[in-house]
């Protein structure tokens, strides 16, 4: 009964907009500036963020002292497709080679590979690099001899092949860089110390879902690599599920997070219920640093579904 009155009270405000199917999966990204570096299925696609700034115009100026956040940023569409429009923005993720990867679209240059010739195993390439552009391209190169979902693709290019695409692939898209530099930084959406009550303009974000997708392990090939030259500096950090019982910063009685931990219990997937508990109490947590954030009367967009 609590659920079909909150149904029923947020019915009429419930809208259809065909216009957002494709914009909401990262589909658009594969062909797009910047944005293809690396397919992020988790992602949305850059047209979301010119929806997102064309629904909500401000001046340059208005933009430069109140930015837009995404506060899971992933491989930073928000951030870079908002640096390609001249608007200030912020990105915050919790997995440190996706920042590095994220950061590096921001370079004004791609200088040429230093001789790679000899080298079989991605570590012999690493160590032949400095430039961070250049480690960027190689991390890329490593991901594309893995699946979308983290594994080893045996079907894939060898490791110099895929190098050299990545190279020019990178090489193009920053011979037009983008118009302005926006920043990303490895930080935790429930807890945006950085930034002050009401500085963000507007939120666009696609928070992770509640699914048995392992977020860790498709960042991980990129990751192994970053790690091999930044030990220690982050890498891997990944926003997980509060434990069933532990202490939490957000201690709240959801009736929907209760009705499903309660069935899933009842069934024998225990798991499942700490996993869905946990969920909540986290995304209230960002819900509530986002709240405080948000400057009043800002838009905020989040994707919830494909």
């Amino acid at each position: 009964e609590a659920r079909e009155a909150l149904e029923r009270l947020w019915r009429d405000r419930l809208t259809v907009e065909p216009r957002l199917a494709t914009l909401v999966t990262a589909e658009g990204a594969r062909r797009e500036a910047f944005h293809r570096w690396l397919p992020y299925k988790q992602g949305f696609s850059p047209g979301l963020v010119r929806l997102f700034l064309a629904e909500n115009p401000r001046t340059p100026k208005h933009w430069a002292s109140h930015p837009v956040l995404d506060p899971f940023a992933g491989t930073g569409t928000c951030a870079v497709e908002c640096a390609r429009h001249g608007v200030r923005a912020v990105g915050v993720e919790s997995i440190a080679a996706l920042v590095f990867l994220a950061n590096a679209k921001f370079e004004r240059e791609f200088p040429p590979l230093p001789d790679t010739s000899g080298a079989s195993m991605w570590q012999e390439v690493a160590d032949r690099l400095c430039l961070p552009i250049h480690r960027a391209a190689l991390m890329l190169a490593v991901g594309r001899q893995h699946t979308t979902a983290g594994r080893a693709n045996r079907g894939a290019r060898p490791l110099g092949v895929a190098l050299d695409e990545v190279a020019m692939m990178m090489r193009d898209d920053l011979s037009h860089p983008l118009a302005s530099a926006n920043r990303i930084e490895v930080g935790d959406a429930r807890r945006l110390t950085t930034i002050e009550d009401g500085a963000i303009r507007g939120i666009l974000t696609s928070p992770p879902y509640l699914s048995r997708h392992d977020y860790t392990r498709i960042a991980d090939p990129y990751d192994t690599v970053y790690r091999y030259w930044y030990a220690g500096g982050g890498g891997g950090q990944q926003i997980r599920a509060s434990p069933r019982g532990g202490k939490s910063e957000a201690s709240v009685h959801v009736d929907a997070s209760e009705e499903a931990s309660d069935w899933l219990v009842r069934i024998g997937e225990g798991k499942l219920a700490d996993m869905a508990r946990g969920y909540v109490e986290d995304m209230t947590q960002v819900l509530r640093e986002c709240h405080r954030v948000l400057a009043p009367g800002g838009p905020c967009w989040m994707v919830v579904g494909g």
